[in-house]
């Protein structure tokens, strides 16, 4: 069960390109972080993130993404590759809405 702020692992600088810490308890917000162009796999679930989806996720050539089991809000951004997840990569959040997910 890890904690804290997760936001050190991402960047413009860095070349990650699979993130998996669900299931902790990271707790930071996600509105400010700037993902690096090389990100094909995030799974965030089951944390206590909060803020909203950044635009710049539609950039990114994602093969997994899920942000279920936070606490998001805002309106999924549109474009790229985020409306080809399901529900489920984004259910159980504060008020997450948006294409696959509810209308806002």
């Amino acid at each position: 069960m890890l904690s804290g702020d997760l936001s050190f692992m991402f960047g413009s600088n860095k070349t990650v390109q699979i993130v998996d810490f669900s299931r902790n308890l990271f707790e930071f917000n996600l509105s400010d972080v700037v993902f690096p162009a090389s990100l094909t796999s995030l799974d965030l679930n089951h944390n206590k993130i909060f803020g909203s989806l950044p635009a710049e996720l539609t950039a990114l050539e994602f093969q997994y993404l899920n942000v279920s089991y936070n606490r998001l809000c805002g309106k999924i951004p549109t474009g790229g590759k985020l409306q080809s997840f399901d529900v489920t990569s984004y259910f159980h959040n504060r008020c997450l809405c948006g294409n696959p997910l509810p209308a806002c």
